[in-house]
Protein backbone atom coordinates (compact mmCIF):
# COMPACT_ATOMS: atom_id res chain seq x y z
CA UNK A 1 0.00 0.00 0.00
CA UNK A 2 0.85 3.64 -0.68
CA UNK A 3 0.07 6.70 0.76
CA UNK A 4 0.97 10.28 0.23
CA UNK A 5 0.27 13.76 0.96
CA UNK A 6 2.27 17.12 0.43
CA UNK A 7 2.39 17.32 3.99
CA UNK A 8 4.28 14.42 5.82
CA UNK A 9 6.49 14.90 8.75
CA UNK A 10 9.46 13.44 7.17
CA UNK A 11 13.15 13.98 8.20
CA UNK A 12 12.01 17.23 10.53
CA UNK A 13 10.24 19.02 7.70
CA UNK A 14 6.81 18.62 6.16
CA UNK A 15 7.13 17.98 2.92
CA UNK A 16 5.31 16.12 0.29
CA UNK A 17 6.35 12.39 0.18
CA UNK A 18 4.84 9.04 -0.71
CA UNK A 19 4.78 6.51 2.26
CA UNK A 20 4.79 2.89 1.19
CA UNK A 21 3.69 0.26 3.59
CA UNK A 22 4.37 -3.44 3.12
CA UNK A 23 2.73 -5.75 6.07
CA UNK A 24 3.54 -3.28 9.47
CA UNK A 25 6.53 -1.78 8.08
CA UNK A 26 7.27 1.31 6.34
CA UNK A 27 9.65 0.08 3.75
CA UNK A 28 10.21 3.38 1.40
CA UNK A 29 9.54 7.03 1.67
CA UNK A 30 9.36 8.18 -2.35
CA UNK A 31 9.25 11.49 -3.72
CA UNK A 32 5.56 12.76 -3.56
CA UNK A 33 3.37 11.64 -7.22
CA UNK A 34 6.09 8.86 -8.18
CA UNK A 35 3.77 6.01 -8.13
CA UNK A 36 0.70 5.18 -7.98
CA UNK A 37 -1.42 5.43 -4.94
CA UNK A 38 -3.48 3.94 -2.85
CA UNK A 39 -5.30 6.94 -1.16
CA UNK A 40 -3.68 10.52 -1.67
CA UNK A 41 -4.25 13.02 1.12
CA UNK A 42 -3.89 16.04 -0.41
CA UNK A 43 -2.98 18.95 1.89
CA UNK A 44 -3.43 17.00 5.08
CA UNK A 45 -0.91 16.01 7.57
CA UNK A 46 0.45 12.84 7.91
CA UNK A 47 2.67 12.41 11.11
CA UNK A 48 4.22 9.25 12.32
CA UNK A 49 1.69 7.71 15.33
CA UNK A 50 1.29 9.80 18.30
CA UNK A 51 2.62 8.39 21.82
CA UNK A 52 0.71 9.50 24.97
CA UNK A 53 3.66 8.24 27.43
CA UNK A 54 1.32 9.72 30.76
CA UNK A 55 -2.15 8.52 30.01
CA UNK A 56 -4.56 7.35 32.88
CA UNK A 57 -7.93 6.17 31.97
CA UNK A 58 -11.03 7.78 29.73
CA UNK A 59 -14.85 7.12 30.18
CA UNK A 60 -14.99 6.72 33.31
CA UNK A 61 -12.03 4.02 33.86
CA UNK A 62 -8.32 4.04 34.81
CA UNK A 63 -5.65 1.64 34.83
CA UNK A 64 -5.78 1.72 38.32
CA UNK A 65 -9.10 -0.45 38.23
CA UNK A 66 -8.01 -1.75 34.79
CA UNK A 67 -10.09 -4.70 33.72
CA UNK A 68 -9.65 -6.54 29.96
CA UNK A 69 -13.20 -5.02 28.89
CA UNK A 70 -12.11 -1.69 29.67
CA UNK A 71 -8.84 -1.72 28.19
CA UNK A 72 -10.03 -3.01 25.16
CA UNK A 73 -12.26 0.06 25.19
CA UNK A 74 -9.54 2.61 26.08
CA UNK A 75 -7.33 1.36 23.21
CA UNK A 76 -10.05 1.35 20.48
CA UNK A 77 -10.80 4.89 21.43
CA UNK A 78 -7.37 6.25 21.74
CA UNK A 79 -6.61 5.85 17.59
CA UNK A 80 -9.43 8.85 17.47
CA UNK A 81 -7.03 11.31 19.04
CA UNK A 82 -4.24 9.79 16.74
CA UNK A 83 -2.71 7.76 19.46
CA UNK A 84 -0.76 4.71 18.51
CA UNK A 85 1.20 3.87 21.74
CA UNK A 86 0.36 4.29 25.15
CA UNK A 87 1.10 3.37 28.69
CA UNK A 88 -0.85 2.53 31.05
CA UNK A 89 -0.11 4.49 34.13
CA UNK A 90 -1.07 3.74 37.47
CA UNK A 91 -0.88 5.71 40.74
CA UNK A 92 -1.19 5.86 44.34
CA UNK A 93 -4.08 3.23 44.82
CA UNK A 94 -4.60 0.50 47.94
CA UNK A 95 -1.93 -2.45 47.12
CA UNK A 96 -3.93 -5.02 46.01
CA UNK A 97 -6.01 -3.33 43.75
CA UNK A 98 -2.90 -2.26 41.54
CA UNK A 99 -1.73 -5.54 41.85
CA UNK A 100 -4.81 -7.01 40.66
CA UNK A 101 -5.07 -4.05 37.59
CA UNK A 102 -1.33 -4.75 37.08
CA UNK A 103 -2.21 -8.15 36.32
CA UNK A 104 -5.25 -7.54 33.99
CA UNK A 105 -2.71 -4.91 32.53
CA UNK A 106 -0.16 -7.76 31.72
CA UNK A 107 -2.34 -10.39 30.73
CA UNK A 108 -3.84 -7.82 28.14
CA UNK A 109 -0.49 -6.71 26.42
CA UNK A 110 0.61 -10.28 26.43
CA UNK A 111 -2.62 -11.88 25.10
CA UNK A 112 -5.61 -9.11 23.68
CA UNK A 113 -3.73 -6.07 22.59
CA UNK A 114 -4.09 -7.24 19.00
CA UNK A 115 -6.19 -3.81 17.70
CA UNK A 116 -5.96 -0.51 18.83
CA UNK A 117 -3.79 1.93 20.09
CA UNK A 118 -0.24 -0.56 21.50
CA UNK A 119 -0.04 -0.81 25.33
CA UNK A 120 3.95 -0.13 25.04
CA UNK A 121 4.05 -0.93 29.00
CA UNK A 122 3.36 0.56 32.67
CA UNK A 123 4.23 3.65 33.76
CA UNK A 124 4.30 3.70 37.76
CA UNK A 125 3.32 7.36 38.59
CA UNK A 126 2.00 6.36 41.86
CA UNK A 127 2.60 5.21 45.11
CA UNK A 128 6.50 6.30 45.57
CA UNK A 129 5.36 10.02 46.12
CA UNK A 130 6.07 12.65 48.72
CA UNK A 131 4.71 13.59 51.82
CA UNK A 132 4.61 17.27 51.26
CA UNK A 133 2.29 19.22 48.92
CA UNK A 134 3.96 18.01 46.18
CA UNK A 135 2.17 14.82 46.17
CA UNK A 136 -0.80 16.81 44.78
CA UNK A 137 -4.04 14.52 44.16
CA UNK A 138 -2.02 11.54 44.81
CA UNK A 139 -3.15 10.19 48.82
CA UNK A 140 -0.46 9.67 51.58
CA UNK A 141 -2.96 6.83 52.71
CA UNK A 142 -1.00 4.65 49.51
CA UNK A 143 2.16 5.77 49.74
CA UNK A 144 4.52 3.46 49.46
CA UNK A 145 8.92 3.80 49.56
CA UNK A 146 10.58 1.85 46.89
CA UNK A 147 12.48 -0.89 47.31
CA UNK A 148 13.65 -3.66 45.06
CA UNK A 149 11.46 -5.95 46.57
CA UNK A 150 8.44 -3.91 45.60
CA UNK A 151 9.65 -3.02 42.44
CA UNK A 152 9.81 -6.59 42.01
CA UNK A 153 6.59 -7.35 43.25
CA UNK A 154 5.05 -4.77 40.86
CA UNK A 155 6.85 -5.86 37.79
CA UNK A 156 6.29 -9.43 38.06
CA UNK A 157 2.51 -8.65 38.45
CA UNK A 158 2.45 -7.41 34.61
CA UNK A 159 4.55 -10.22 33.61
CA UNK A 160 7.43 -7.92 33.04
CA UNK A 161 5.76 -4.97 31.38
CA UNK A 162 6.92 -2.15 33.99
CA UNK A 163 8.86 -0.37 32.10
CA UNK A 164 8.55 3.43 33.51
CA UNK A 165 8.61 4.12 37.26
CA UNK A 166 8.13 7.53 39.03
CA UNK A 167 10.20 8.43 42.17
CA UNK A 168 10.28 11.50 44.88
CA UNK A 169 14.06 10.85 45.32
CA UNK A 170 14.10 12.69 48.92
CA UNK A 171 11.77 9.53 50.13
CA UNK A 172 15.00 7.53 49.47
CA UNK A 173 17.43 9.13 52.03
CA UNK A 174 20.71 9.75 50.03
CA UNK A 175 20.06 5.75 49.28
CA UNK A 176 19.60 5.10 45.42
CA UNK A 177 20.02 1.55 44.99
CA UNK A 178 16.73 1.13 44.01
CA UNK A 179 17.01 3.88 40.99
CA UNK A 180 20.24 1.32 39.83
CA UNK A 181 18.24 -1.59 40.73
CA UNK A 182 15.39 -0.06 37.86
CA UNK A 183 18.14 0.92 35.77
CA UNK A 184 19.66 -2.26 35.41
CA UNK A 185 16.31 -4.15 34.95
CA UNK A 186 15.78 -1.49 31.68
CA UNK A 187 13.07 0.66 33.23
CA UNK A 188 13.86 4.04 32.71
CA UNK A 189 13.31 6.25 36.03
CA UNK A 190 11.26 9.77 36.46
CA UNK A 191 11.13 12.06 39.66
CA UNK A 192 7.70 13.66 40.20
CA UNK A 193 5.43 14.17 43.07
CA UNK A 194 8.60 15.39 44.98
CA UNK A 195 9.79 18.44 46.88
CA UNK A 196 13.26 17.76 46.70
CA UNK A 197 16.26 19.90 46.20
CA UNK A 198 18.68 20.79 43.21
CA UNK A 199 20.98 18.23 45.10
CA UNK A 200 18.81 15.24 45.25
CA UNK A 201 17.94 15.65 41.89
CA UNK A 202 21.44 15.71 40.78
CA UNK A 203 22.39 12.71 42.75
CA UNK A 204 18.98 10.56 41.60
CA UNK A 205 20.02 11.72 38.05
CA UNK A 206 23.80 10.56 38.63
CA UNK A 207 22.12 7.26 39.48
CA UNK A 208 20.45 6.90 35.97
CA UNK A 209 17.04 8.84 36.75
CA UNK A 210 16.62 10.16 33.30
CA UNK A 211 13.00 12.16 33.46
CA UNK A 212 11.02 14.37 35.19
CA UNK A 213 7.11 13.63 35.78
CA UNK A 214 4.68 16.76 34.19
CA UNK A 215 7.29 19.26 34.74
CA UNK A 216 6.10 22.32 37.42
CA UNK A 217 3.24 20.36 38.91
CA UNK A 218 3.66 18.64 41.53
CA UNK A 219 7.28 18.94 42.09
CA UNK A 220 9.52 22.31 43.62
CA UNK A 221 9.75 24.98 41.78
CA UNK A 222 12.55 26.98 40.39
CA UNK A 223 13.70 29.73 43.16
CA UNK A 224 17.13 31.80 42.58
CA UNK A 225 18.97 30.53 45.53
CA UNK A 226 17.36 26.78 45.46
CA UNK A 227 16.78 25.63 42.19
CA UNK A 228 14.72 22.77 43.12
CA UNK A 229 12.95 19.92 40.73
CA UNK A 230 11.89 21.94 37.75
CA UNK A 231 15.62 23.89 37.42
CA UNK A 232 16.72 20.40 37.77
CA UNK A 233 14.60 19.41 34.76
CA UNK A 234 15.37 22.37 32.67
CA UNK A 235 19.45 22.42 33.77
CA UNK A 236 20.12 18.79 33.11
CA UNK A 237 20.79 18.17 28.88
CA UNK A 238 20.48 15.04 28.97
CA UNK A 239 16.89 14.52 30.80
CA UNK A 240 13.64 15.00 29.66
CA UNK A 241 10.84 16.51 30.64
CA UNK A 242 6.75 15.72 30.23
CA UNK A 243 4.66 18.46 30.25
CA UNK A 244 0.78 18.78 30.37
CA UNK A 245 0.41 22.21 27.57
CA UNK A 246 -3.02 22.96 28.41
CA UNK A 247 -2.79 26.58 29.61
CA UNK A 248 -4.40 25.35 32.90
CA UNK A 249 -2.01 22.81 34.15
CA UNK A 250 1.14 25.23 33.04
CA UNK A 251 0.74 28.38 31.36
CA UNK A 252 1.47 28.85 27.86
CA UNK A 253 4.50 30.54 28.55
CA UNK A 254 6.16 28.58 31.23
CA UNK A 255 5.66 25.46 28.32
CA UNK A 256 7.28 27.57 25.63
CA UNK A 257 10.37 28.23 28.57
CA UNK A 258 10.56 24.90 29.05
CA UNK A 259 10.59 23.46 25.86
CA UNK A 260 13.10 26.34 24.57
CA UNK A 261 15.59 24.81 27.58
CA UNK A 262 14.97 21.31 26.40
CA UNK A 263 15.17 21.88 22.64
CA UNK A 264 13.49 19.60 20.13
CA UNK A 265 15.10 16.36 21.56
CA UNK A 266 14.03 16.13 25.29
CA UNK A 267 10.53 17.73 25.45
CA UNK A 268 7.59 15.45 25.45
CA UNK A 269 3.65 16.50 25.64
CA UNK A 270 1.26 14.27 27.16
CA UNK A 271 -2.23 14.69 28.43
CA UNK A 272 -2.15 13.16 32.25
CA UNK A 273 -6.17 11.91 31.37
CA UNK A 274 -7.75 10.62 33.85
CA UNK A 275 -11.12 8.43 34.44
CA UNK A 276 -13.13 11.78 33.69
CA UNK A 277 -11.37 11.84 30.05
CA UNK A 278 -14.84 12.07 27.92
CA UNK A 279 -17.35 13.18 30.98
CA UNK A 280 -19.16 16.78 30.58
CA UNK A 281 -18.59 19.39 33.01
CA UNK A 282 -20.14 18.76 36.36
CA UNK A 283 -19.40 16.61 39.50
CA UNK A 284 -18.14 13.31 40.10
CA UNK A 285 -17.61 10.64 42.72
CA UNK A 286 -15.26 8.02 42.99
CA UNK A 287 -15.80 5.68 45.18
CA UNK A 288 -12.65 3.80 45.24
CA UNK A 289 -10.80 6.66 45.83
CA UNK A 290 -13.18 8.15 47.99
CA UNK A 291 -13.62 11.82 46.89
CA UNK A 292 -15.28 13.57 44.16
CA UNK A 293 -13.89 15.87 41.32
CA UNK A 294 -15.36 18.62 39.42
CA UNK A 295 -14.95 18.81 35.58
CA UNK A 296 -14.50 21.99 34.24
CA UNK A 297 -15.88 23.50 30.95
CA UNK A 298 -11.67 23.75 30.01
CA UNK A 299 -11.74 19.98 29.95
CA UNK A 300 -9.64 19.84 33.81
CA UNK A 301 -10.66 17.84 36.70
CA UNK A 302 -10.43 19.43 40.17
CA UNK A 303 -10.85 17.99 44.20
CA UNK A 304 -14.16 19.17 44.70
CA UNK A 305 -13.86 22.31 46.64
CA UNK A 306 -10.12 22.90 46.07
CA UNK A 307 -7.74 24.53 43.51
CA UNK A 308 -5.84 21.11 43.89
CA UNK A 309 -5.72 19.56 39.97
CA UNK A 310 -6.48 16.12 39.64
CA UNK A 311 -5.82 15.29 36.09
CA UNK A 312 -7.18 15.98 32.47
CA UNK A 313 -9.78 15.52 30.17
CA UNK A 314 -7.78 16.30 26.92
CA UNK A 315 -6.95 14.80 23.71
CA UNK A 316 -3.37 14.30 22.76
CA UNK A 317 -3.93 15.87 19.40
CA UNK A 318 -5.48 18.67 21.43
CA UNK A 319 -2.23 19.40 23.72
CA UNK A 320 -0.34 18.72 20.15
CA UNK A 321 -2.46 22.04 18.67
CA UNK A 322 -2.34 24.18 21.69
CA UNK A 323 1.29 23.86 21.77
CA UNK A 324 1.68 25.26 18.89
CA UNK A 325 -0.73 27.45 18.52
CA UNK A 326 -1.24 29.13 21.86
CA UNK A 327 2.38 28.35 23.96
CA UNK A 328 3.72 29.24 20.33
CA UNK A 329 6.10 26.17 20.01
CA UNK A 330 7.64 25.66 17.48
CA UNK A 331 6.48 22.98 14.80
CA UNK A 332 9.17 20.25 15.47
CA UNK A 333 10.01 20.42 19.22
CA UNK A 334 6.00 19.93 19.33
CA UNK A 335 5.58 17.33 16.80
CA UNK A 336 8.81 15.39 18.71
CA UNK A 337 7.45 15.64 22.08
CA UNK A 338 4.40 13.80 21.22
CA UNK A 339 6.15 11.18 18.26
CA UNK A 340 10.11 10.66 18.75
CA UNK A 341 11.20 11.86 21.89
CA UNK A 342 8.82 9.75 24.05
CA UNK A 343 9.81 6.46 22.26
CA UNK A 344 13.40 7.21 22.46
CA UNK A 345 13.56 8.18 26.00
CA UNK A 346 12.15 4.91 26.47
CA UNK A 347 14.38 3.15 24.84
CA UNK A 348 12.26 2.12 21.69
CA UNK A 349 14.02 2.76 18.25
CA UNK A 350 11.47 1.08 15.89
CA UNK A 351 8.42 3.96 16.38
CA UNK A 352 8.19 7.22 16.03
CA UNK A 353 9.57 8.21 12.84
CA UNK A 354 8.29 8.05 9.31
CA UNK A 355 11.65 6.20 8.49
CA UNK A 356 12.84 2.85 6.26
CA UNK A 357 11.92 -0.07 8.76
CA UNK A 358 10.23 1.74 11.20
CA UNK A 359 6.56 0.83 12.31
CA UNK A 360 3.82 2.08 10.11
CA UNK A 361 1.90 3.77 13.10
CA UNK A 362 0.90 6.83 11.38
CA UNK A 363 -1.73 9.85 12.04
CA UNK A 364 -3.46 12.08 9.22
CA UNK A 365 -4.57 15.16 10.73
CA UNK A 366 -6.03 18.38 9.20
CA UNK A 367 -4.43 21.53 10.00
CA UNK A 368 -5.98 22.24 13.63
CA UNK A 369 -4.60 18.39 14.32
CA UNK A 370 -8.33 17.38 14.09
CA UNK A 371 -7.76 13.00 13.54
CA UNK A 372 -8.86 12.70 9.95
CA UNK A 373 -7.01 8.57 9.76
CA UNK A 374 -4.74 6.34 12.02
CA UNK A 375 -2.97 3.55 10.66
CA UNK A 376 -1.74 1.14 13.52
CA UNK A 377 0.94 -1.79 11.90
CA UNK A 378 0.07 -0.79 8.62
CA UNK A 379 -3.64 -1.02 8.74
CA UNK A 380 -5.86 1.65 8.85
CA UNK A 381 -8.49 1.79 12.35
CA UNK A 382 -11.43 1.18 11.53
CA UNK A 383 -13.88 3.08 14.08
CA UNK A 384 -17.20 1.95 15.13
Amino acid sequence: MIIQSKNVYYEEKLQPKQIKIVKDRIEAVYPYGLFKVDKDYGDLLILPGLCDVHNHGYNGGESNTATKKWLKEWTEYLPSEGVTSTLASISSFPKEGLLTALKNIGDFIEKDNKKGTHILGVYEEGPFICSGKERGAQSLDFQIIPTKKVIDEFNDACKGHLIYVMIAPEMLKGDYRVIDYCVSKGMKVALGHTGATFDVCKEAIEHGAISFTHTYNGMRGLHHREPGVVGAAMYFDECYAECICDDIHVHKVAANILAKTKSKDKFILITDSVSIKGFKPGIYGDEKKGRTTTVTAEGVGYLTGTDTLAGSCHRLNHILDLAIREAKIDTVTAINAVTVNPMRMLGINDRGLIKENYKADLAVFDDKFNNVDTYIDGRRFERK
